[in-house]
């Protein structure tokens, strides 16, 4: 069990120009704590709870949902939200086993970050802004989703409680079928198994609260760390192809060199190469430890879910509320498995072409040793770099299966129904 002050983080960490979002939210909630924290212990403790509220929300809306629903609708939202939770669980408990390599990870992004912003050159400093961007935007296209779900159970649960409280505080009246629950009380099961103010009624809004931050939280953050190691591909890619000494000393004069202070030179740039890339094979086989077991879930479950809400939409009645409920889970739950599956196909993809980069520098002009050392790196380098959930290997080709496979299953239940 690691000591508290082995998990702490320095705090320009906090101040990483890709990350910074991110670790804001974990430090909130205590996933990750600072070094310049008067207590924390407290931070971490927070931790504890927070993942101990989400687990709790778990169960309970499992139960409610062991317990069958009248209507196709309601079940299918339900059982929607109920994975979800399942899944974030399943995560956010991982994230807390494995705390001490997320914090090994981070602390290197940090120190690679800082000299490669003191090192870089235009092109660079466009690839890590660009990098910058596309991480906001995969931010941006998982958290609006899931914010515009809440805002709407919660809209409903204000506007229901203020015109039509019978509604919401009429629990005997709402479990003979005389009203209708709100919203929250078809997600929650909070409000049907206690009639209680606090338990019933608050707790539904704190559960939600919970799930559409800490899901598209997590998501996020695994999917900024591997975009940060297709970077870092794209980098060593650049620098490959250069073979450009004068990264190592700017003072040198190319022209004044012998030929046995070039070919030094040249093997000591080689050295930083093979160094960069086992360290990016050593950081994408810690990432693969990271996320193969949530990843994994998220494949059985998901892809199971999606042809679920699919043959609801089908067959059942749904109203214009539940069909945006719905769309939103499916679309969701998809871009979850996409942005796994599309950003390991990207470190994949790169990492092939790395052998073409070495091959592209002016290997014919370097003495019989480089040669051979270059000839190593690039067989080195087609050595293929793939990321695997257990039993499933993370590729484009594998989700499009899951989307065969989710239609294939639609087709089955609704020819069966």
């Amino acid at each position: 069990m690691p000591r508290v002050k082995e998990l702490l983080l320095s705090h320009d960490i906090f101040e990483n120009i890709i990350f910074h979002l991110h670790l804001r939210c974990f430090r909130l909630y205590g996933y990750v704590a600072s070094k310049d924290q008067r207590r924390p212990w407290l931070s971490l403790a927070r931790c504890i709870f927070f993942t101990a509220c989400i687990w709790l929300t778990c169960v309970l809306m499992l139960a409610r949902v062991f317990q069958g629903y009248e209507s196709l609708i309601d079940g299918a939202i339900t059982c929607a939200t109920t994975v979800q939770y399942l899944a974030v669980s399943i995560s956010t408990l991982n994230a807390i086993v494995q705390r001490k390599r997320v914090i090994s990870l981070l602390r290197e992004i940090n120190v690679d970050m800082q000299q490669l912003m003191i090192s870089a050159d235009g092109d660079e400093w466009d690839l890590l802004l660009s990098t910058q961007k596309y991480t906001r935007k995969i931010t941006l296209i998982l958290w609006v989703p899931s914010m515009v779900a809440g805002l709407m159970a919660w809209s409903d649960c204000i506007y229901r409680t203020l015109f039509m409280p019978e509604t919401v505080f009429n629990m005997p009246a709402v479990r003979a079928g005389k009203e209708q629950p709100i919203l929250l009380f078809k997600l929650y099961p909070f409000g049907e198994l206690c009639n209680n103010f606090v338990i019933g009624y608050l707790s539904p809004w704190y559960a939600l609260c919970l799930g559409i931050t800490t899901i598209p939280l997590w998501h996020t953050f695994i999917t900024c760390l591997m975009k940060y190691m297709h970077l870092k591909l794209m980098i060593l890619k650049k620098k490959a192809a250069e073979m450009d000494i004068t990264r190592l000393n700017p003072f040198l004069d190319l022209d004044r060199l012998t030929p046995a202070q070039l070919n030094r030179w040249q093997v000591e740039l080689i050295k930083t190469f093979v160094k960069d890339h086992l360290k990016i094979r050593r950081f994408v086989y810690e990432l693969e430890q990271l996320i193969r077991v949530p990843v994994m879930a998220d494949f059985i479950i998901f892809s199971v879910l999606i042809c679920f809400l699919f043959f609801a939409l089908s067959v059942g009645s749904p109203s214009k509320i539940d069909n945006l409920f719905m769309f939103l889970y499916i679309f969701v739950m998809a871009s979850i498995l996409w942005m796994y599956h599309w950003h390991a196909t990207l470190i994949a993809e790169c990492h092939e072409e790395l052998s073409f980069a070495y091959y592209s520098a002016p290997w014919y002009a370097y003495d019989q040793t480089m040669k051979q050392t270059i000839l190593l790196m690039i067989v080195h380098a087609q050595r293929p770099m793939k990321m695997r959930a257990v039993m499933v290997q993370l590729s484009v080709e594998t989700f499009i299966d899951i989307v065969r496979g989710a239609y294939t299953y639609f087709n089955i239940l609704s020819q069966l129904y």
